[in-house]
């Protein structure tokens, strides 16, 4: 197991349970994400969908390869730190943007701080 197990599931950990919160309000993370972004009801579905699947699965990538240090998982560890830094990076314009929005100046860098985590992680392979 790395050293590096127990702070990539601290830095991985409110993606995964941001993911499970998602599929428990589905239906209205759904109709304000199409309302924010002027898209269809569907259209906004599959996107979180494939939301729900990336902040599930890539958690999941990352921890089984700082548990098992297998060289077979490296490829699979390096797409889900990517997937979720830009996931971050377009929640943060979105959501967080403190330049339309005062108030989310802390949510904002509490994003970059968890960006930083991820580069680290990316880094120690």
């Amino acid at each position: 197991m790395s050293p590096l197990f127990f702070p990539a599931i601290l830095i991985t950990l409110l993606f995964f349970l941001s993911g499970f919160e998602k599929i428990y309000l589905f239906a209205e993370k759904t109709s304000k994400f199409a309302k924010k972004i002027g898209l269809s009801l569907n259209l906004a579905k599959i996107i979180i969908g494939c939301v729900i699947a990336l902040e599930i699965v890539a958690p999941s990538f990352i921890a089984l390869y700082m548990y098992s240090r297998s060289f077979a998982l490296v490829p699979l560890f390096k797409l889900s730190v990517i997937a979720l830094s830009l996931f971050t990076i377009a929640a943060t314009l979105l959501y967080h943007n403190p330049l339309k929005n005062r108030e989310k100046y802390y949510a904002f860098m509490s994003n970059v701080s968890t960006l930083g985590g991820l580069a680290a992680l990316y880094t120690s392979v």
